[in-house]
């Protein structure tokens, strides 16, 4: 056999593959467990968006499901068929129900956006890995107790051959790939990651977005510093002070988010990548994840809030519901006003690799922003879920730090990710010889937690 006849073999074998992954995909079932919620419905949007002939069963407690459909329907460039989306009624998805099992066990793939996960064990992964069928589990939890239970079963995935991949959104999820792409283009050892986010108002993702946030400040942060695990009870909440959501660039990408995003207030927040990329990428410095919002009002407003109110409060899930139930009005008119101003409900995010103490050897950084984080937030978990159903790779339970490792598998989830619609700015990683400085109160803010650790 000459070499054109070998390439055309390999070129046809390789076509085969393509093909079979994409029809696996299309006749795959995908059961959206909080699939009435704002990220349920926009993860079944993108997934219509890219699969028009891909089945999509919704799961939500509530009795009726046709005003979700409708919105998922209507959302698809497509149109969809009604006979391509169904719902199902479940009363909760934190209890082994026989009509839970029965619908995972009919799924191809399992998307969990029921949040919260906070003091939650991963039942649906659980039932994910038992089912003969579902290969394929995607979640966006972010408490790190449900990531490191969730991570225990994966000997159990390995056995049955699925492939699980939890925290697996925009922040975290996303951010983590970005994280390990900015590390891969690094000249030296990973000292610091920083990983800082914004959003607007709620960024479109509904009231249970402020009920998350209102628990993560009665948990600790979880991240390094001087390359060892530390728990800092009192930091969660703190105002760290202004970051630039831009990069000394001239593309038009980051023309753009520095226009409509700029420089913006961040707060301490218990995102676990702050954690789980520091051990995978073995730091050796220190790490932190922070996020703000817009008006600047509500940073400050968070703040005082986080002062006044007891820690064992927030984390009491009936205390922090009440919290954002009451302040929903609110919020939900600042929403209105922001869309009103064109913000609407922008997301932005940078992530910084340094070399050296104190970065003295340079860093990398990554820019990424979104006309809306519901959106971007549903995109990803849509194209993780994607991916693994068209590329599964080796079976087991992960984070995406761990199954993105690869450069090659990392560079085709970075692009599905960054050209998703609505995606205005992607930087790529970004060389910078000196590396940026931590936002303006950061040390103090480090100083006051370092009182109050956990030990």
């Amino acid at each position: 056999m000459n070499a054109l006849s070998e390439n055309i073999v390999r070129f046809t074998v390789l076509c085969s593959i393509i093909f079979l992954q994409n029809s696996n995909a299309l006749s795959s079932t995908v059961v959206i467990l909080g699939g009435t919620g704002r990220i349920g419905t926009a993860v079944a949007s993108h997934l219509l968006q890219r699969l028009p002939e891909i089945k999509i069963v919704l799961v939500g407690r509530q009795p009726e499901g046709k005003k979700a459909i409708n919105e998922v329907l209507q959302s698809s460039p497509h149109g969809g068929e009604t006979g391509k989306i169904h719902y199902a009624q479940v009363e909760t998805v934190w209890a082994k129900t026989e009509k839970l099992e029965k619908l995972i066990q009919d799924a191809d793939c399992v998307i969990h956006t029921a949040g919260p996960y906070l003091d939650k064990h991963p039942i649906p992964l659980e039932l994910a890995i038992k089912s003969k069928r579902c290969r394929a589990y995607v979640d966006v939890s972010d408490p790190l107790p449900f990531l490191e239970t969730s991570l225990l079963m994966d000997e159990d995935a390995k056995k049955t051959k699925t492939t699980a991949l939890i925290a697996a959104g925009a922040f975290p999820g996303m951010s983590n790939v970005m994280a390990v792409e900015a590390a891969s283009k690094l000249k030296g050892a990973v000292n610091d990651i920083r990983f800082n986010y914004f959003t607007a108002g709620l960024g479109g993702s509904g009231v249970v977005n402020l009920y998350i946030t209102n628990l993560g400040f009665g948990e600790p942060m979880v991240q390094y510093d001087k390359g060892e695990l530390r728990f800092f009870q009192a930091l969660s909440g703190l105002l760290l002070g202004k970051i630039d959501f831009f990069l000394p660039v001239t593309d038009e990408g980051n023309k753009l988010v520095k226009q409509r995003v700029g420089s913006q207030t961040v707060f301490a927040w218990p995102f676990p990548e702050a954690a789980t990329a520091a051990k995978v990428l073995k730091a050796r410095g220190n790490t932190y994840a922070a996020m703000g919002t817009a008006p600047e009002i509500w940073n400050d407003m968070l703040g005082i809030l986080v002062a006044l109110v007891p820690r064992r409060l927030w984390r009491n899930s009936r205390f922090s519901k009440f919290m954002a139930d009451f302040s929903q009005p609110l919020v939900l008119l600042t929403d209105a006003i922001l869309k009103w101003n064109g913000v609407g409900e922008t997301h932005a995010m940078r992530i910084d690799v340094n070399s050296g103490l104190n970065g003295q050897n340079g860093g990398v950084s990554i820019v990424q922003a979104h006309d809306s984080f519901r959106q971007c937030v549903g995109q990803s978990c849509a194209e993780f879920a994607l991916d693994i159903l068209q590329n599964p790779g080796a079976a087991g339970v992960f984070i995406p730090e761990q199954r993105y490792r690869n450069d090659e598998d990392r560079d085709r989830i970075l692009k599905r990710l960054t050209n998703t619609p609505g995606t205005f700015c992607y930087t790529g990683a970004v060389t910078l010889e000196v590396a940026p400085d931590p936002p303006t109160a950061w040390h103090k803010a480090m100083e006051q937690a370092k009182r109050g650790e956990i030990k």
